[in-house]
């Protein structure tokens, strides 16, 4: 019996088999396997035969050679007619988007996919599949060691059900490699032909007159402000007419010469710009009565671009949007068959699936939408743009919404993070961004076991804390089924309670503790410990109580010393920006003192303040600025408190000034404002506050003639209450009369109590 054991084990070693039977691929240094490539390979299929070269190298220490032919047992790369013929596919064109085909047969193994990134997927497919390889991050990947690799015995054929997928996050999107390993091919990723490209939206979004627009705010308006949007009587650069005949033939001409200027173009955007001000003349408002809503005015002009779109590119697609004011479905007007609508979630309650009671609205749009387009794309919003940092359980929405969008139709996903900053910081953006691209390739994928394995194999022997940190987040955010946060939720105490904040703070910063020293795990819980520490130092009504008397928990906490390592985390973790609208980790600890009342006074006492207390900062201490140097402009001002002030064109209303964070209380709210006028009427600015849990606005409109000069006036605006939901904003007013609004200060007064 011992004899025909020896016997057997050595057949199976001159045969290359394990011992059950299976060919082995490396054994002992060695390997019999070439890697064959067909020499008409694009150049994607080139960079699957590497990769796979590389990592199973990286795995059993053998590098099997690539070659063109094979002299003996193989894997085959690509679409090969030997491939072909095993795989029994008689035509590659027939495959899906984005299709592989992974299957062992007769002692070799083929690996193939669609066209031009098929057959890359495959490969990482097989990867993490069969050999255990995790791509865990741009610069993380889990490679196990094993001598002995036998060969896998797979038939496996899978397309995904979105043909174009992007998880927006600014940690995946700039890197193409790390953007193929993890299937991503669509919104903001670089497009690499040699690691499989991307499905590009030519002009991206809001192409009317904003981004790669069509029309130029500028030149086309002042020869042609018809072509504009009308707004209380005046023509103003903000929309189009949609209903104006001329602008339908010139919008049209603009899209085909710029077809024609990018023939390998499959989508097109002819899309609405970022704001609200439609059209109200009275063409528009007509065909609007007449025909049901927005969505049927905007419908019927991309219609008669499409028309003319494929008579000469019969293949292209054109995309609009389904945003705001055009998010309910059109009442009349269907949509072409070459039109592409894409439909925005932006006011959705992010800690609910879209099919719950709390997104009601959406999802009958949605469905009311998918009886009046044949095709969908979908641009989902998973993150707090007012604070990338901030903790947002919605972790277990994306699966449910991901096959809510299959069941409506949607052929592509944009699920836009932390896009263009945040980094690790994001509230762990690192476990986001692969969690959903493992959804995006396929949404029927368990959530737990997901986040349970990239936790356990990315953060180590911290793992336990950051899994408690995620349960209880979320098992507090559902025991306030009645929060509404969106992707603009500017704080935690709507959901957050302070003894599972606090009890969360310590284990995560113990856990930190254990790892700091670590060279792999200690960067990566730096990075994951930010989310629960800045929600901390930003609810202060827990470390800077009214009565002074803080929790037992958090007497050891120096408020100024945990800012400042919190701000040497984000740094840390390479982070310039912590909030869409570009905050810096440094004026992030600026707007926190400012929350306490310690961040110093900038200019003279206020005649208002008399003798008493107050707060008086300049308006880039006091508030973010958007759209700088495009609709609001930081620009030398002698007269203003610090020489410097912010000006804003009145040809707009957008609220480009926002300011969070304020000391909390009751206040008499000034502004030192001026602006430019030679014959001052109407009104020329709007400042107030804007309660983001409430839905409430309060605001005063501001005359030009109050204002207009070269000198600062303090406008008193009103008594207001300030908490961490409420902003102060500040917007002009679109007027004729008025050339440039500037803004110096924000002051604030505490009000007396009996006052």
């Amino acid at each position: 019996m011992r004899t025909m054991w020896k016997i057997t084990i050595l057949l199976c070693c001159l045969l290359g088999l394990s011992l059950s039977g299976a060919e082995l691929l490396t054994e002992g240094g060695r390997s019999r396997y070439e890697i064959v490539l067909p020499a008409d390979a694009v150049p994607a299929e080139q960079t699957a035969a590497r990769e796979l070269q590389s990592f199973l190298k990286q795995i059993s220490g053998v590098e099997l050679p690539i070659v063109a032919s094979p002299s003996g047992p193989a894997i085959f790369i690509g679409q090969s007619p030997e491939t072909a013929s095993a795989l029994g596919i008689p035509d590659w064109k027939r495959l899906k988007p984005d299709e592989i085909r992974l299957k062992s047969a007769g002692g070799n193994l083929y690996l193939a996919g669609d066209r031009p990134r098929g057959t890359l997927y495959a490969v990482y497919e097989l990867l993490e599949k069969e050999f255990g390889v995790r791509f865990w991050t741009a610069d993380a990947t889990h490679v196990p060691k094993r001598e002995k690799l036998e060969l896998p015995q797979i038939d496996l054929r899978y397309a995904p059900p979105f043909e174009v997928r992007a998880a927006g996050y600014d940690l995946i999107r700039h890197d193409p490699r790390f953007s193929a390993r993890t299937r991503n091919n669509g919104h903001g990723v670089v497009d690499s032909v040699e690691w499989g490209g991307s499905e590009q939206l030519l002009g991206g979004v809001h192409t009317f007159s904003e981004n790669m627009p069509l029309f130029s705010r500028d030149k086309d308006f002042a020869s042609h402000p018809e072509w504009f949007s009308e707004r209380d009587g005046k023509r103003v650069p903000r929309q189009l007419c949609l209903s104006n005949p001329e602008m339908r033939k010139e919008l049209t001409r603009r899209v085909l010469e710029r077809l024609r200027n990018y023939p390998e173009t499959r989508y097109i955007s002819v899309s609405q710009d970022d704001n609200h001000d439609f059209c109200r003349c009275a063409a528009c408002e007509a065909f609007v009565k007449s025909h049901g809503s927005q969505s049927d005015l905007l419908i019927d002009a991309i219609n008669q671009v499409a028309a003319a779109v494929e008579k000469e590119f019969p293949g292209v697609y054109v995309e609009t949007l389904a945003y705001y004011y055009t998010r309910s479905a059109p009442k009349r007007v269907r949509a072409r068959r070459n039109v592409v609508v894409r439909y925005c979630t932006i006011e959705a309650a992010s800690f609910h699936p879209l099919e719950s009671e709390a997104n009601r609205a959406l999802e009958q749009d949605l469905q009311e939408w998918s009886r009046m387009a044949d095709h969908f794309m979908i641009w989902n919003y998973v993150t707090d743009f007012t604070k990338y940092y901030q903790p947002h359980p919605n972790w277990h929405t994306a699966a449910p919404d991901l096959r809510f969008f299959r069941k409506c139709g949607a052929i592509s996903i944009y699920e836009q993070g932390s896009w263009n900053g945040g980094g690790a910081v994001a509230d762990l953006a690192d476990l986001r961004a692969w969690l959903l691209s493992k959804l995006l390739w396929n949404p029927d994928l368990d959530t737990e076991k997901l986040m349970d394995e990239f936790v356990t194999g990315y953060y180590g022997p911290a793992a336990p804390a950051v899994k408690s940190y995620l349960q209880v987040m979320e098992q507090s955010a559902r025991r306030r089924p009645d929060c509404r946060n969106t992707c603009y939720a500017p704080s935690t105490a709507g959901w957050l309670e302070p003894a599972v904040l606090v009890k969360s703070y310590r284990e995560m910063e113990q856990a930190y503790g254990r790892v700091k020293d670590d060279p792999v795990y200690g960067p990566r819980m730096a990075a994951a410990t930010v989310p629960i520490r800045a929600a901390l130092l930003e609810r202060r009504e827990l470390l800077s109580p009214p009565a002074g008397k803080r929790l037992p928990e958090l007497q050891d906490v120096d408020v100024n010393q945990a800012a400042v390592e919190t701000v040497s985390r984000m740094k840390r973790a390479g982070v310039a920006r912590v909030n869409e609208g570009g905050l810096s980790p440094d004026e992030w600890v600026e707007q926190t003192a400012r929350g306490y009342g310690v961040l110093p006074n900038d200019g003279e006492r206020p005649t208002a303040a008399g003798s008493g207390p107050y707060h008086a900062w300049s308006i880039r201490k006091a508030a973010e600025l958007h759209a700088l140097g495009r609709e609001l402009f930081w620009e030398k001002d002698p007269a203003a408190s610090v020489g410097e002030a912010a000006r804003m064109p009145n040809t707009h209303n957008e609220w480009h000034i926002q300011g969070f964070g304020f000391p909390a209380g009751t206040f008499e709210l000034y502004a030192e404002l001026r602006c430019d006028s030679g014959a001052p009427a109407g009104n020329a600015i709007r400042v107030g506050t804007y309660d983001w849990s409430r839905r409430r606005e309060f605001h005063r409109d501001i005359p030009a003639a109050e204002i207009s000069g070269e000198n600062y006036r303090a406008v008193r605006i009103g008594t207001v209450t300030l908490n961490d939901d409420i902003c102060i904003f500040i917007a002009p007013v679109v007027n004729p009369a008025v050339r440039n609004v500037w803004i110096d200060r924000i002051i604030l007064i505490p009000r007396k109590s009996g006052r």
